[in-house]
């Protein structure tokens, strides 16, 4: 599907996508795993290994200190959609706001991945060849590079991939958003349009 040529003409709108549910604990426990590690480091560090078991227990509680800090972002400074005229704006946690340009933006789908008898519904934003407006580690561009396959794409694609069991969202809502904004040349698809896998099966498509 796509939408209307004067799509681009609507007005600017944020979706704000938090936590969902019980994952909101997630950030107090990696906060509460951080300080326990950092409290076992002088022990290590004055045993019989300290100069290795130091060291490592340093590199990694530094490691531990970025996923916490990136898990905490996204309980006080959730993920953030923006589309406008210009193109699609997301603010990560823990990175200043990028916009990701229209002609930088093949499509938009809402889709279903069905694997093992579990459903789950994603917005999926695919971006063309060469984009490169967000950090490729962030959640979205490293699940959309995850599931690529599973949901049509290619392992070379790049996009975004928004989980509706991860965050707060309904996917029908964040499509509709975007395709009031989206010029004509863009196209975006209702969830019920794009369904993947089947029961015990992560990636042939189904109707």
């Amino acid at each position: 599907m796509t939408n209307s040529e004067n799509g681009a003409d609507g007005g600017r709108t944020d979706m704000t996508l938090r936590l969902k549910g019980k994952l909101q604990w997630v950030p107090v426990g990696a906060v509460v795993v951080l300080a326990a590690w950092v409290v076992a480091i002088p022990p290590v560090a004055t045993g019989a290994y300290g100069a290795v078991g130091g060291t490592l227990m340093v590199i990694a509680a530094a490691l531990l200190a970025f996923f916490t800090v990136t898990f905490v972002g996204y309980l006080v400074r959730p993920l953030r959609i923006a589309p406008h005229a210009e193109g699609l704006t997301v603010r990560l946690p823990v990175w200043p706001a990028r916009t990701v340009p229209w002609s930088a933006v093949t499509g938009v789908d809402g889709a279903q991945l069905t694997a093992g008898g579990r459903t789950n519904a994603y917005v999926l934003v695919d971006f063309a060849p060469g984009s490169d407006a967000l950090p490729r580690f962030c959640r979205p561009r490293s699940m959309y590079r995850r599931l690529a396959p599973s949901l049509g794409r290619s392992e070379e694609a790049q996009g975004l991939c928004i989980e509706a069991q991860v965050f707060d969202l309904e996917p029908a809502e964040l499509v509709a958003l975007i395709r009031e904004c989206a010029p004509g040349g863009v196209r975006v698809s209702d969830p019920r349009d794009a369904m993947y896998g089947a029961p015990g099966s992560g990636s042939a498509p189904h109707e």
